[in-house]
C-alpha cells in the first residue's frame, strides 16, 4: 500500500512539475524562434538562434544546458543556430544533446534518435573566410549541408565540420575532428577523425 503511495505521489508530482515549468519553456521556445512540444525536456535554457533561417525540432526533445542530469558537466547551454536567409537546423525525434553548439549557414540535418555530447562543435561553414582578402573584402565563408544519420552518437568535445555525412548508427569519439564522410555503424576517432572500429 505504501509502495502504491509513493507511486501515485511520484506521478503527480511530476504532472505538476511538467505544467508549472511548461509555460516558462514555451516561452523561452518562442522568443528564440521554436516551436515548442509536449513530452520535451530542457534542462536549463538552450538558446535557439534563427537569424532569419529556420530551425525545426521533433518530439521528446531533450537539452541538457546545465550540469545537472549530465555525468560529465556542461560548460555551455545547448545552442542553436540557423544564421542567415537560406540556414535551416532540422532535428529529428528522440534526440538528446549536451550542451553543444549547431550552427548552420545553410543546411543540418540531424536524424532520429542522435546523442550528441557536451562541448560538440557541429557547423556547416567555415564561419569566416580562409584567406586575408577575402576577409578584408568580406566575402562569405564556405559552406556545405550536414547530415548526420539516425541513431548516431557523437562523443564530447568532438567536431563535425561543413559538407560532412555521417551514416546511420555510426560513432564519433570524443575530441574526434570529422572532415570526411562516416560509414554507417562506423566507429571514428582522431584528428582528422578516421575509422578505427565497427558497431
Amino acid at each position: 500500500m505504501a509502495h502504491q503511495c509513493l507511486r501515485i505521489g511520484y506521478r503527480v508530482w511530476c504532472f505538476h512539475k511538467t505544467v508549472a515549468v511548461a509555460p516558462l519553456d514555451w516561452c523561452w521556445c518562442v522568443l528564440g524562434g521554436v516551436r515548442w512540444k509536449w513530452g520535451w525536456r530542457l534542462n536549463g535554457f538552450p538558446r535557439f538562434r534563427a537569424r532569419g533561417g529556420y530551425i525545426q525540432i521533433g518530439e521528446r526533445f531533450v537539452a541538457h544546458s546545465r550540469s545537472k542530469g549530465n555525468s560529465i558537466g556542461v560548460f555551455q547551454p545547448v545552442i542553436i543556430t540557423a544564421w542567415g536567409e537560406a540556414a535551416k537546423v532540422l532535428i529529428g525525434d528522440d534526440v538528446g544533446l549536451s550542451g553543444c553548439s549547431i550552427t548552420a549557414e545553410t543546411r543540418i540535418t540531424i536524424g532520429n534518435r542522435v546523442l550528441i555530447g557536451a562541448g560538440a562543435l557541429i557547423i556547416d561553414s567555415d564561419a569566416h573566410a580562409l584567406s586575408p582578402e577575402d576577409r578584408v573584402a568580406k566575402r562569405p565563408a564556405h559552406a556545405a549541408p550536414i547530415v548526420i544519420g539516425d541513431d548516431v552518437f557523437i562523443g564530447a568535445r568532438a567536431i563535425i565540420l561543413k559538407g560532412v555525412k555521417i551514416g546511420a548508427g555510426a560513432v564519433v569519439g570524443a575530441g574526434a575532428v570529422v572532415t570526411r564522410d562516416v560509414p554507417p555503424r562506423a566507429i571514428v576517432a582522431g584528428n582528422p577523425a578516421k575509422v578505427v572500429g565497427k558497431v
